[in-house]
């Protein structure tokens, strides 16, 4: 089976996404997209470039049989503008990294527009799959709502066809080398003359609410807790003040101040004692289960996609309630080696995560859209 993986926005997650299941897979997955770019206008206006990449691929290596397109793009523009270069009928499965109907820009208000595009594509769509049952929860709950709200109602008539198209599958990750270093015995607690490492894995959004983060960090000073830090991901468009502000307070107990490379980024996650999110959205949250498959602690919300990321068992002790980030930040800080303790084997459960696994449940639903 040959598949057109078509990925509007080819940086961080997205890239790893694609990357990944092109190497896993065992159909033959071949890659066209744009580069990282402002979401929006990739949103609105990506399907230009990315149908004139499609048509050039298909005149080099003739029809794919199934387009697997990830959701940053209006897909049914996408499709409209590469018509000519497909066959009728090609299976097209969306793949939902996030949702704008359910992603407040400001002031709690949806972009409608981006929303309407989002709705358009699953309209195109044979099969639209979400990264999370939580992501999937969110879109259903809103979708109804969202489009009695639209000036005429037409379009409600059709919204039963639509949810019959979801599904959740979550994003596969490159767990081999984290995983055998903890298995093997390569991580260890923190060296007695060491503080505890704590890692921030996510992009300087908003919507990660870094000054959370850096009210947590003055928490640990007012405690007398000391600490080290790994500020991974990248900057926003507009500079974050909250990562400026941690850079400027806390200069001395920085070790490393990211975008990094993969394979020092994955050194550092094996060094790495916690990870932390205070995230007001995350549909997933490939960083947060890249570092507990690494062995660090988790301290994260009980919401969002998180529960459905750390299994059950461990959720008391991983998953803190609204409101109360920075005290259990102190607790973790305060009492590492007993809270590494009470998470052993979480570090092990995250290969249901790997690319293994996931690859070929993606590969098995992508085959039965040819039946």
């Amino acid at each position: 089976m040959r598949i057109l993986l078509v990925e509007p926005w080819m940086s961080g997650s997205h890239a790893q996404w694609a990357e990944g299941y092109a190497r896993a897979s065992t159909h033959v997955v071949s890659i066209v997209s744009l580069p990282a770019g402002p979401w929006r206008w990739r949103l609105r206006a990506g399907a230009g470039p990315l149908a004139d990449k499609i048509s050039k691929w298909v005149v080099t290596n003739g029809s794919p049989d199934l387009i697997l397109l990830s959701g940053l793009v209006d897909g049914a523009q996408l499709l409209g503008l590469a018509r000519r270069s497909l066959p009728n009928n090609t299976p097209v499965v969306v793949y939902q990294h996030e949702s704008q109907l359910v992603y407040p820009v400001a002031n709690g208000q949806v972009d409608t527009e981006a929303a309407l595009r989002n709705w358009s594509t699953w309209l195109a769509a044979d099969k639209v799959l979400f990264n999370s049952g939580f992501h999937r929860t969110a879109v259903e709950s809103e979708l109804t709502i969202f489009l009695e709200h639209q000036p005429e109602q037409d379009q409600v008539a059709l919204l039963a066809s639509v949810l019959d198209k979801f599904d959740v599958l979550p994003v596969g990750i490159d767990l081999p080398p984290l995983v055998s270093t903890v298995a093997s015995g390569g991580r260890s607690s923190a060296a007695p003359q060491e503080p505890p490492l704590i890692v921030w894995p996510h992009r300087w959004e908003p919507d990660k609410d870094p000054d959370a983060f850096v009210r947590a960090l003055a928490k640990l000073d007012q405690h007398q807790l000391d600490f080290r830090l790994v500020l991974a991901g990248t900057d926003s468009m507009v500079p974050s003040d909250a990562r400026r502000r941690i850079i400027d307070r806390w200069s001395d107990k920085i070790v490393a101040i990211g975008p990094f490379p993969r394979a020092t980024y994955e050194e550092l996650l094996i060094r790495a004692d916690i990870v932390v999110s205070c995230a007001k959205h995350d549909f997933f949250g490939v960083g947060v289960a890249e570092a507990v498959a690494a062995g660090s602690v988790p301290v994260l919300p009980d919401a969002l996609a998180y529960p459905e990321l750390i299994d059950e068992r461990w959720h008391e002790v991983c998953l803190y309630q609204a409101g109360s980030f920075g005290s259990r930040l102190v607790e973790v800080v305060g009492s590492v080696d007993q809270y590494r303790l009470a998470v052993a084997g979480l570090a092990k459960s995250m290969e249901r995560f790997g690319w293994s696994h996931i690859a070929r449940r993606l590969d098995q639903l992508l085959a039965s859209q040819l039946r």
